[in-house]
């Protein structure tokens, strides 16, 4: 019999600890050893129960061997009057049968014991034709010499199964993330089918923990997958079979598609699973197993490894070191994050065949919402998501130097999942850092007429957009009133129009002010107490109907946002 396979290494070990690890290794062994000599003497009680059976029109020789501890082989050699034979093979783990589902029953002129895997999965080797067809069942049946025998039968399986499943338990024991790897690396290998060959070998990358690549070729077909195996979900192992092809799936977890797959070496895109192929049934038993095994380990080693990203500096490095010259999708994709304070400039250079785009983004990072960052991929990009909060049109963008409409998100393109994973740590981060700066910045504070009209004085400017250009400026009216004027003068090629507004501080709505956005048009809407008509206005020195609410233009989100904030501050102070 063979023993456990037990695979340690001495390394980081202590000396004094060696022969503590030797002893529990030895006590271990001896314990399967004595499991598996219990397990042999209750399958060599099956075997002696079987026998040849005669039917009708039939006879049927039986036989069950051991290909391995738990693992066995039964064949039935079916002779018909005229002495032709047909032999078929089962072959099957006794820890995969269900003890509830093994079943004695009659059939015509035969009594028939069923076994059945747990879950009705197909588990079951069947071989006929000599070798030369194979498929996969999820159960099978032996033969009773009559009622007796037969129910004898069913008892030694059912007495069987148990032992069988603590052998298995005990049959493959890896601790470490590197055992389950060089497991995985040795034991993943070529299959040899009735009618094609399989060629696959999995080899981890030595300088990125956790990323491995699949490489396989069925027939003139090159297939390769690269993924960070901390990527997949353990709880997603599952068993694939197709004919005679024996395989084990795995998905990544919450489904991102973050695997990349080549095709006779070219780029194919991003999938969120992987296909393993088993030379056995033993194998793929064994390869599911420890593919569930080294998810949480790879996952461990993986973290452990990763840079430190949560100072600036760091942060910036790590992405911008990540996302420069990405290829995919017949494209070059130059970028790069630059920052201002907590201003951002993200540029974004394309090269497509002959055709050149450079993208400018400008944006305040405490607009981007941290907990929305989000992996995607399309056709073989793969990018992460920056959305604003409450996906206000808050990013400014400029394309080949022409202003383009304000959007509230924009992408980021990286090389693997791995790297983009931590970029989106990374950019949490920096978000992080300047949000804390942020509200450290934000306490309310009293402000006088007098200093408002100053602020606003300095933030209200002129604006020139595409077609329309915009003289503003304000002025204070009135003390006793908190009487302001705001004067926009709006310019087109073909006319001039000034209006005039006119309102009270007092009658400023702090909740009903904030910054809009439309299209490439950015200003500050400030709202009037109960959305009450109380702001003159005039067009061209003629008075107009009242309003409730002032529009002052503005050239950037930042602008806007600081007008405002001013006058937000200005309907506080005044209104306590």
């Amino acid at each position: 019999m063979k023993p456990t396979t037990v695979i340690f290494t001495s390394k980081n070990i202590p000396s004094y600890l060696a022969p503590i690890l030797l002893i529990f290794i030895l006590f271990t062994s001896s314990i399967t050893l004595a499991q598996e000599a219990i397990l042999q003497e209750k399958i060599a009680k099956i075997q002696e129960l079987l026998s040849s059976v005669e039917a009708n029109k039939l006879t049927f020789n039986q036989e069950l061997t051991t290909s391995s501890p738990g693992y066995y082989d039964y064949t039935v050699r079916e002779v018909n009057s005229k002495g032709n034979e047909v032999a078929t093979t089962y072959s099957f783990a006794l820890s995969d049968i269900n003890t509830n589902a093994v079943r004695s029953f009659t059939k015509r002129d035969v009594f028939l014991i069923e076994l059945t895997v747990k879950g009705k999965q197909k588990l079951i080797k069947r071989i006929t034709d000599e070798g030369d067809k194979i498929a996969y069942i999820p159960s099978f049946t032996l033969y009773g010499l009559n009622a007796d025998n037969g129910r004898d039968l069913e008892n030694a399986i059912e007495d069987a199964i148990p032992e069988a499943i603590e052998v298995d338990k005990k049959t493959l024991v890896l601790n470490s993330y590197d055992e389950h790897l060089q497991w995985l690396k040795n034991n993943i290998s070529n299959i040899n089918l009735p009618k094609h060959e399989i060629v696959q070998q999995l080899n981890p990358d030595a300088k990125r923990p956790g990323l491995v690549i699949l490489e396989r070729t069925l027939g003139s077909k090159k297939e390769r997958f690269e993924f960070n195996l901390s990527l997949l979900n353990p709880n997603s192992v599952n068993y694939k079979i197709s004919g005679d092809e024996f395989l084990i799936e795995m998905g990544t977890k919450k489904d991102i598609a973050g695997i990349k797959f080549h095709s006779d070496d070219v780029l194919k895109g991003y999938t969120d699973k992987v296909l393993f192929y088993a030379n056995s049934l033993a194998n793929g038993k064994n390869i599911h197993k420890v593919l569930k095994g080294v998810a949480p380990l790879a996952k461990t080693e993986f973290d452990s490894s990763k840079p430190d990203v949560t100072t600036i500096e760091n942060a910036l490095k790590y992405i911008n070191d990540n996302i420069d010259g990405i290829e995919s999708d017949g494209r070059t994709t130059v970028q790069n994050l630059a920052l201002d304070d907590y201003m951002s400039t993200f540029s974004q250079k394309e090269t497509i065949s002959d055709k050149n785009e450079e993208h400018l983004y400008f944006f305040n990072l405490t607009d981007i919402n941290e907990n929305s960052i989000s992996f995607k991929d399309k056709k073989t990009r793969l990018y992460l998501v920056l959305n604003t909060n409450k996906g206000d049109y808050y990013i400014g963008h400029t394309l080949n130097g022409e202003t383009e409409d304000y959007e509230k998100q924009l992408f980021v393109y990286f090389n693997s999942y791995d790297e983009a994973l931590i970029g989106k740590e990374a950019l949490q981060s920096l978000i992080k850092h300047f949000e804390n700066q942020t509200i450290k910045s934000t306490e309310e504070y009293e402000t006088s007429l007098e200093e408002a009209l100053s602020l606003l004085s300095n933030e209200i400017k002129p604006v020139q957009s595409t077609n329309l250009q915009y003289e503003q400026q304000i002025e204070l009216l009135e003390t006793e009133t908190s009487t302001f004027r705001f004067t926009k003068i709006e310019s087109s090629s073909k006319k001039t129009i000034e209006n005039v507004f006119e309102f009270s501080a007092q009658d400023l709505n702090k909740q009903n002010s904030k910054v809009k956005v439309s299209g490439k048009r950015v200003w500050a809407e400030i709202g009037i107490k109960s959305s009450e008509k109380l702001v003159k206005v005039y067009e061209d020195g003629e008075v107009q109907n009242y309003e409730n609410s002032i529009e002052i233009e503005a050239p950037s989100i930042e602008n806007a946002k600081s007008i405002v904030a001013i006058l937000k501050q200005l309907a506080a102070s005044q209104n306590k």
